[in-house]
């Protein structure tokens, strides 16, 4: 029970900011970021590291989009 608490208290933490882009229509995100995971994350069997999430955010940046806080 302690564990799903501070599991959940983690993720809770890590959603502090959300995607955004102007002129972004329906689909444009979903679009974006599977181009990104597909650039990023091919060949590294699932694994994700600190410098393949800043490859990922480095992507989404490049396509128009920006981190901004809740």
């Amino acid at each position: 029970m302690k564990l799903l608490l501070l599991a959940c208290l983690g993720l809770t933490a890590c959603s502090s900011w959300h995607w955004e882009k102007s002129g972004a229509l329906d689909g444009d995100y979903a679009r974006d970021e599977i181009f990104c995971k597909q650039q990023v994350y091919s060949g590294t069997d699932g694994i994700v590291t600190h410098a393949s999430v800043r490859r990922m955010q480095a992507c989404m940046v490049a396509k128009g989009w920006r981190k901004v806080d809740h």
